[in-house]
């Protein structure tokens, strides 16, 4: 059994590159929906709070699944539960590429979702068993990096592409995408590879450590405030400022170019500031973003640059998260990354669920507002929890 950096194998930074592409996949899918949620409402017939909810009940299940699978998976080897999640995640994507309807499409999607409860955090999980300790933050900010090239690169093409040709051809890649991955994990991580085993016990131990609670409330809070806005982004910003197909691909452009941009700089300051630190500026970056969308919505140019700075905070703020988690007990991170999952996606379905109910009763401008109130909630967390604890 290997369950140390001290044993890690001489292809670790192989496996760190697949794990990269892996979350690439990962927040590709999750977020498919809100990047073509345009086409996906003509196509199918159904309103933009219906598209929306393909996230809101994706998040749910993950939420769910993210600390069960951790528990369950415990003793299964790395390399077979992380490529036979991205597996599970390619035949979904596959499978949903063919729905006649919405209903099949959503049905499809809350059964192949639990391939991300599993992977995104057990993936940071390993780099604790790929990594020496004093690399650790930088290397789960690089895997957790793909989230932020998903939506630098893969959102921005998807929502053209769904405009210009299909949104079931963008499935079909998603499917190739996530099963290629699955393989280069499978043939670069070793056979025997496990995380520490997690006793109920050790799970209550995560449980009733307030510092993990702490950190798992700003989780919570921050991805909420996000997600107020980001599965309508697309639909608001043609309804606020009028924008046309190639406005929103801009806007989503600049928004994961940011947040690829800000993750590069967090895993390069990481060092020198601290993982707290960084993350109440990544925080900052986003709070100040909603606080401009709040004020300049109409305004197409100046929309998209609120959405550019709220982007430079996303991808930043969940990674560091997850190397705070890792550093306050490096033995229960297993659990407790698998728990800031479970706890991220939460706020995703709280998030989504809130600014559906915004748009359903005719007030869209407060959508932001109501991100920036949680994410001011978030950096008060964050900050007492690097205070009292520091964590």
């Amino acid at each position: 059994m290997l369950a140390s950096a001290d044993e890690a194998p001489a292809n670790s930074r192989a496996a760190l590159v697949f794990l990269f592409l892996g979350n690439i996949m990962i927040g590709a899918g999750v977020l498919a929906p809100a990047a073509m949620i345009n086409a996906m409402t003509a196509d199918l017939k159904v309103t933009p709070v219906a598209i929306g909810a393909l996230i809101g009940w994706g998040a749910v299940v993950l939420c769910i699944g993210a600390p069960a699978f951790g528990f369950f998976t415990n003793r299964v080897g790395r390399r077979f539960l992380l490529s036979a999640s991205l597996a599970l995640y390619a035949v979904g994507h596959a499978v949903s590429a063919f729905a006649p309807d919405y209903a099949t499409l959503l049905i499809t999607r809350l059964l192949m979702i639990s391939g991300a409860a599993i992977f995104t955090p057990q993936a940071a999980s390993t780099v604790a068993l790929l990594v020496p300790e004093n690399k650790r933050a930088g290397a789960v900010a690089l895997v957790f990096m793909g989230w932020a090239v998903a939506g630098a690169v893969v959102i921005p093409f998807m929502s053209i592409l769904g405009e210009a040709l299909n949104w079931r051809v963008i499935y079909g890649g998603l499917a190739a995408g996530s099963a290629l991955a699955a393989v280069g994990i499978y043939l670069v991580l070793p056979a025997k590879l496990y995380a520490a085993r997690m006793s109920l016990r050790s799970w209550s131990e995560v449980v009733t450590r307030p510092a993990i609670l702490i950190l798992l409330a700003a989780t919570c809070l921050q991805v909420a405030g996000q997600f107020t806005l980001f599965p309508y982004l697309a639909a608001e910003l043609r309804r606020a400022s009028l924008a046309d197909a190639s406005g929103v691909a801009l806007a989503l452009a600049l928004y994961g170019g940011a947040g690829l941009f800000g993750s590069i700089m967090a895993a390069r300051s990481v060092g020198k500031l601290g993982a707290a630190r960084t993350h109440i500026v990544a925080l900052s970056a986003m709070a100040i973003g909603l606080v401009g969308w709040s004020v300049f919505s109409s305004s197409l140019e100046f929309a998209i640059a609120s959405v550019f700075v709220w982007g430079l905070g996303f991808g930043a703020g969940v990674s560091m998260q997850q190397a705070r988690l890792i550093s306050v007990a490096p033995a229960l991170a297993s659990a407790s990354v698998a728990l800031n999952t479970s706890v991220l996606y939460l706020g995703q379905a709280a998030g989504t669920a809130i600014g559906a109910d915004l748009i359903t009763r005719s007030v869209p401008s407060f959508i932001g507002p109501a991100g920036v109130a949680f994410l001011v909630a978030a950096i008060g967390a964050s900050w007492w929890a690097k205070r009292k604890f520091g964590a």
